[in-house]
């Protein structure tokens, strides 16, 4: 199922209006891996959004749309992690988005979960996309080519509906940690690259890529704020 854009008609015997990401010009990707291991089916409609008031003392950013649109609004910042090691955050590194020790002071560690399509664009569950952008650099991540690949940082533009950039979480898979998947493919998941006990756990630098569900520490991540 393509993931959707429902727009409320008005006056229209009460109907909405249902557009497909193709008629909006947005090129949908195909599901290549594991479809059979649905995991995450018939578990409500909403994710829990970050997008409350700020409260006192929690860190705002304000990022510029980096040549078009409008910039994002002050928003409370957001810290990334994975349960395979806690103690390590999300953060950008040449380039890359990697997982480096837990800094708050580093603010290449301070994500925005910026929610601006989350009532229009859900994924085949029916949970909400947002993105990911990172405080220091302005860039959001981006969709990797597919299982294996590292997951890539693009400009971000809020006034322009890409859905590459864009992602849900999954229902609770233990402990309140959730998957991070592509909005148009759930059955690709953020996962830190080796970074189960299997393979020596998380290091400083673990790359994130894109895998299908195996169940591992190294899949099941929080978007926790800042206080």
């Amino acid at each position: 199922m393509d993931c959707h854009r429902v727009c409320q008609g008005k006056k229209n015997h009460n109907k909405q209006l249902v557009f497909t990401l193709h008629e909006l010009q947005i090129v949908s990707h195909m599901d290549y891996y594991g479809r059979h291991e649905r995991y995450g089916g018939g578990y409500g409609i909403a994710t829990p959004g970050y997008a409350p008031p700020v409260p006192y003392g929690m860190s705002q950013v304000n990022i510029e749309g980096h040549g078009r649109g409008r910039p994002l609004p002050p928003q409370p910042t957001v810290k990334v992690y994975c349960r395979a090691n806690p103690n390590y955050a999300m953060s950008v590194r040449n380039g890359k988005v990697v997982l480096a020790p837990a800094n708050p002071k580093d603010d290449y560690q301070h994500w925005i979960k910026d929610m601006r399509w989350s009532t229009s664009i859900k994924d085949e569950e029916g949970y909400p996309a947002f993105a990911l952008v990172n405080k220091a650099t302005g860039e959001a991540i981006k969709h990797s080519l597919g299982q294996g690949h590292p997951v890539t940082l693009v400009p971000y533009n809020p006034d322009h509906l890409d859905e590459s950039v864009l992602w849900t979480e999954s229902r609770d898979v233990g402990n309140n940690f959730r998957c991070v998947r592509m909005v148009n493919n759930i059955y690709l998941n953020f996962d830190a690259l080796h970074g189960d006990k299997w393979h020596g756990g998380v290091r400083d630098g673990t790359e994130i890529v894109l895998w299908k569900w195996c169940e591992g520490d190294n899949q099941r991540w929080k978007i926790q704020p800042y206080y």
